[in-house]
C-alpha cells in the first residue's frame, strides 16, 4: 500500500481492518464548529475516573462534577486535535514535506489514547522512516505496534506488525530473522489480502539474497496472484520489480527488462497517482538496472538520474544509495572506472549510514570489480583488491553464510584459493 493510495476518506471513516499503514481513524470535527461543540457528554463524564457508580457521584464534594466535566472535555478535545494533526501529517507527506509530517505525527503520538488509532499512527511513522532508510527506528515502531496488537489480541494487527519487522530486518541484512517474522505474519493473516501479498513479496526478496531463486520465484508468484485477486496495483508493481531483479541475476536481460517496463508503466498510471512515490522511484531504478544489463547505457543513465533527483527531493536515502550504486554500474560498463569507483564509494557511505547491509554489499561488490579491473591494467598492486575483498567477505558473513551471490563471486574466490 503506497502513501499515495491512502485517501483522506479512508483515513477518516474506514473499516476496522488493519492493513499496512492504512488503519482507519475516527473523523475530525467539522471545521466550522468549535471543537467543544462536537463533544457529546453523558453522565459518566461527570463522575470520577475511578468511581464505582451513582453512589460515588452522589457523595462527591460540591464542584467535583464540574471539574470532572472539564477534565473529560479536555481529554476529548485533545483526541480530536491529535486526530486532526495526523490528518494534516498525511497531507504534508503527500506534498513531499516529510519532516513537517513526521513532526505532526510525533506530536499526535503523545496525545492519542485509543490503541487502534495509535497502532495506525505508528504504521505511518514506520513507513516514513523506512522511506528515509532509517531502518532501526522503523524496527522500534514495529515493536510498539506488536505490543498493541498483543494487548488487543488482534490477528490482523499482529500480522501487520510482524510484516513491518520482517521488511526492516530484510533491509538491515538480518535475513533469517526476516524470514521468521514473515512466517509469524502469515500465521495471523488471511491467504488473500494485501498483508499476505506483501509478506510473500518480502519472502521472495529474502530468498533472492540467499540465492534461492526457485523459492523466490514461487513467493513472487503467490504475491502476484494475490495482487490480481484483490486488484492492488502497488503490490503488482512491487512484484514486477522483484521479478525483474530475479531475472537480472539469472542473466536473462530481456525478461528482466520486460518486467521492469511493466513496473514502470504501472508507476505512471493514474491509479497510483503521484510520480514521486517510492514505487515510482523503485520502478525507475529497476528500469536503469535492466537497461544497463542489456547494454542500453544512455537510457539507463537517464532513468537512474531521474531516480536520483526524485530521491533527493523526497529525502529517500535508501533509494538514493541504490541509485548512485547503479550509476556506478553504468560508468563501469562504459569502462570509466574512476567515476564508477567514486559512485560506489558514495553508495557505500550512504548505505552504511542507514544500516542497509544489502545495498552496502552491492556497492562493495561493484567497487571490488573496479579494483580488479585496475589490477589487471597494472595500475594498482595486488594488495588493495585483497584488502577490499576481505572486507567484502566480512560484510557478506554478517548478513548470513548462505549469501551465495557474494561468496561465489569470482573476485572473492580468487583470494580464497
Amino acid at each position: 500500500m503506497s502513501w499515495e493510495s491512502i485517501s483522506s476518506r479512508d483515513y477518516l471513516g474506514g473499516s476496522a481492518s488493519h492493513q499496512l499503514s492504512a488503519t482507519a481513524l475516527l473523523g475530525s470535527p467539522d471545521g466550522s464548529r468549535h471543537p467543544l461543540d462536537v463533544c457529546e457528554f453523558t453522565e459518566e463524564d461527570y463522575r470520577h475516573q475511578n468511581g464505582s457508580g451513582n453512589g460515588h457521584y452522589q457523595h462527591s464534594r460540591p464542584g467535583t462534577g464540574l471539574w470532572e466535566c472539564l477534565v473529560g472535555c479536555r481529554r476529548r478535545l485533545d483526541q480530536q486535535l491529535a486526530r486532526r494533526r495526523v490528518e494534516q501529517g498525511l497531507k504534508l507527506y503527500r506534498a513531499h514535506k516529510q519532516q513537517a509530517a513526521v513532526r505532526k505525527w510525533r506530536g499526535a503520538l503523545k496525545s492519542i489514547r485509543q490503541r487502534e488509532d495509535k497502532f495506525a499512527l505508528l504504521g505511518y511513522l514506520y513507513q516514513a522512516y523506512m522511506d528515509w532508510g532509517k531502518y532501526r527506528d522503523s524496527i522500534d515502531f514495529g515493536h510498539r505496534q506488536l505490543c498493541i496488537s498483543e494487548e488487543l489480541d488482534s490477528p490482523n494487527m499482529r500480522a501487520e506488525a510482524y510484516l513491518n519487522l520482517a521488511r526492516a530486518h530484510e533491509r538491515l541484512g538480518a535475513l533469517d530473522r526476516a524470514l521468521d517474522y514473515a512466517r509469524h505474519s502469515l500465521y495471523n493473516e488471511c491467504d488473500q489480502c494485501a498483508t499476505a501479498g506483501l509478506v510473500h513479496l518480502t519472502v521472495g526478496r529474502v530468498h533472492l539474497e540467499l540465492a534461492g531463486f526457485c523459492k523466490a520465484l514461487e513467493a513472487f508468484q503467490r504475491a502476484h496472484k494475490i495482487a490480481h485477486s484483490i486488484q492492488d496495483p502497488s503490490l503488482e508493481l512491487q512484484v514486477y520489480v522483484g521479478l525483474s531483479e530475479l531475472f537480472c541475476r539469472l542473466q536473462d536481460a530481456d525478461k528482466s527488462a520486460r518486467y521492469a517496463a511493466r513496473a514502470y508503466d504501472l508507476s505512471r498510471s493514474l491509479q497510483l497517482g503521484d510520480l514521486n512515490s517510492r514505487h515510482h522511484r523503485a520502478a525507475l531504478l529497476q528500469m536503469a538496472a535492466a537497461l544497463r544489463k542489456k547494454g542500453e547505457l544512455g537510457d539507463a543513465h537517464d532513468y537512474c538520474s531521474e531516480a536520483t533527483r526524485l530521491s533527493l527531493v523526497s529525502g529517500d536515502q535508501a533509494s538514493y544509495a541504490r541509485s548512485i550504486r547503479i550509476m556506478g554500474d553504468i560508468y563501469r560498463k562504459k569502462s570509466d572506472i574512476n567515476k564508477a569507483f567514486r559512485q560506489y564509494e558514495s553508495a557505500m557511505g550512504s548505505a552504511a549510514a542507514t544500516g542497509d547491509r544489502l545495498c552496502q554489499m552491492e556497492a562493495m561488490d561493484g567497487a571490488a570489480r573496479c579494483l580488479e579491473a585496475l589490477r589487471l591494467q597494472h595500475k594498482i598492486c595486488n594488495c588493495r583488491p585483497l584488502e577490499f575483498n576481505t572486507r567484502l567477505l566480512e560484510v557478506a558473513g554478517s548478513v548470513g553464510a548462505k549469501v551465495q551471490k557474494m561468496l561465489n563471486h569470482p573476485n572473492v574466490l580468487c583470494f580464497l584459493k
